[in-house]
């Protein structure tokens, strides 16, 4: 008996795509893919091979734009990954197994009008849906605050360096104006139940009063909605407790200073309860007259690839756990610790990387495993931009403490931003649970500049420890010596006369001839000699322009970058 296809639907933000999620691009299926710096997804569909499945044959992912509302994506993205997978598997119905939002998208599908003409859904499951919300959404709506798991932080965090730094005239977002213009699809992941709580003493504050209100997911739970869904299509729920749950949140007034930063109150205090995954409460990740199953003692963001998880869903499918190894018995891997550096246009990057063995994770115990020694080796940023802006990241699993040299190559003229941070140093679980949570902010260290077409900038990034964050500072002397060797080569190809040098200075003529330590001397001179050297190879340059203007400029770009850091 063939079985049906299995479209796995990731949560908020759980689906990569840049040029998407930066509207550079209108809504496509194509180009889309897990977010490259984190483990999600990789577990879930590795099992799914072990057991037989075959990626894009029988077993989808239906990335989506998690920017927008659920029903937007159901519209846009979900539907067409039901016609793709029917289409592969000569199948006319498919089982869909929802993350978090990725639950809410099926069932703003499942829901719909449409659907009745469709009617291709044979089983939903869900893994820590908010079908009723999550007070997380409210410090991220209505404060630009997210405070989930480390995932999603450390996505949403790379989202909004990107849409800071496209812009060469933005300086900083409004955040909370960009969650709610730019990412309305938070908006639907609020509780439908109260939740903030005011006054003296604290008494809930109704829904119905509020501004932040999730109204899809309102109409969604009225009791004929609800039953429209288990009419149509078998529902199952697999949920998480024994983490720390954000329950209750006591809020003060309103700001003064902002017509939309948290309109409801300013929280003061937040509440939380054991009985949740740590971002969704037990209670509001299941729906009535549905198979909602025991809960495990998983994380919110560690649900879609647990093992525990998956052997249930695998009984649902009704594949034996012990086939194929279909259902590890192991506990899943503890995220990877990765260095991820970031550029924003117009370059190039290329990362050295240096030898030694993977940073000692952060936390108690010093649980780090025996860590194998990384070689030395380049890694060249890959880019999820296009010709006129690239957009790249370089991310490297199990980084070794050392000194990390970018080197930045201008494709255009212009503003550019590098960042680099670390992930994957969550804390261990809380409660006994398995799975791990974050509680700190990812952050990004980031340098800005100008550059010119051609040009060659280096910089360093220096990671120390876990604890730490990345450290970005501008490599002078690298930068130094590719400028004069550039210069050198250039005069010499020219036939050009050393001593037309607008200072007769014996160390330029040695830096200009490929004496490496003329370069050292030249950057150990005095301030006010180093610049004036610095100035002698502009004026150099200069003149030696002929026709060549462009490959002037980059040299002068990068020894004006020089000049002006160690003035």
């Amino acid at each position: 008996m063939s079985r049906l296809p299995v479209i796995f639907i990731p949560g908020f933000t759980g689906s990569f795509n840049l040029p998407v999620l930066l509207d550079w691009r209108g809504p496509t299926l194509n180009g889309w893919n897990f977010p490259p710096f984190v483990d999600y997804g990789k577990t879930l569909l590795q099992t799914f091979m072990q057991a037989g499945y075959r990626r894009n044959r029988d077993l989808f992912v239906a990335f989506y734009d998690w920017r927008k509302p659920v029903d937007e994506s159901a519209r846009r993205y979900l539907t067409g990954w039901i016609d793709r997978a029917k289409k592969a598997a000569n199948a006319n119905k498919v089982v869909l197994v929802g993350h978090s939002m990725g639950g809410l998208v099926a069932r703003s599908y499942i829901q719909s009008p449409e659907y009745l003409n469709r009617n291709d859904v044979a089983h939903l499951i869900t893994l820590g849906t908010p079908h009723r919300g999550s007070a997380e959404a409210y410090t991220a709506w209505a404060g630009a605050e997210p405070h989930a798991d480390e995932m999603l932080r450390t996505v949403f965090a790379v989202y909004l360096w990107y849409l800071r730094h496209i812009h060469p005239i933005q300086t900083e977002l409004d955040k909370v104006k960009t969650i709610q213009t730019q990412v309305p699809g938070v908006r639907d992941l609020l509780p439908i139940d109260d939740y903030l709580l005011s006054g003296n003493p604290p008494q809930l504050k109704p829904i119905t009063g509020m501004t932040s209100r999730n109204l899809w997911g309102e109409m969604a739970n009225q009791a004929q909605a609800v039953a429209a869904l288990t009419q149509r299509v078998a529902v199952t729920t697999i949920t998480g407790v024994g983490f720390n749950t954000l329950s209750t949140i006591l809020v003060g007034p309103p700001p003064t200073d902002h017509s939309l930063r948290y309109a409801d109150g300013v929280p003061l205090s937040r509440h939380y309860d054991a009985q949740g995954d740590g971002t969704v409460l037990q209670r509001m990740a299941t729906v009535p007259q549905a198979n909602n199953l025991p809960p495990l003692a998983v994380s919110h963001g560690a649900l879609p690839d647990s093992p525990q998880a998956l052997a249930l869903v695998f009984d649902e499918l009704g594949i034996s756990p012990g086939v194929l190894g279909a259902a590890p018995a192991a506990l899943p891997a503890s995220p990877t610790p990765r260095l991820v550096v970031m550029t924003a246009s117009p370059i190039t990057v290329e990362v050295a990387v240096p030898a030694g063995p993977p940073l000692a994770p952060a936390g108690v115990l010093g649980a780090a495993p025996s860590r194998a020694l990384r070689r030395q080796r380049r890694v060249r940023g890959r880019n999820y931009g296009h010709a006129g802006k690239a957009l790249n990241l370089v991310v490297i699993d199990n980084p070794a403490a050392g000194d990390y040299q970018i080197a930045l190559h201008g494709t255009d003229y212009g503003h550019f931003a590098v960042g680099a941070m670390l992930v994957g140093m969550g804390e261990p679980p809380v409660l006994g649970g398995a799975g791990a949570t974050a509680a700190a902010e990812p952050v990004i260290t980031t340098v800005e500049g100008e550059i010119a077409r051609e040009s060659d900038l280096f910089y360093t990034v220096s990671l120390r420890s876990a604890d730490e964050p990345p450290q970005v500072h501008f490599d002078a002397r690298s930068t130094m010596v590719a400028a004069v060797e550039r210069l050198g080569a250039a005069m010499s190809e020219r036939g050009g006369v050393l001593g037309a040098a607008p200072a007769a200075d014996d160390r330029l003529q040695d830096a200009l001839k490929g004496d490496a330590t003329a370069i050292d001397v030249m950057m150990a001179a005095p301030p006010d000699q180093r610049r004036q050297m610095i100035g002698n190879l502009i004026e150099l340059c200069k003149t030696m322009v002929g026709d060549e203007r462009e490959w002037a400029l980059a040299i002068i770009t990068a020894l004006e970058q020089v000049r002006e850091a160690v003035g």
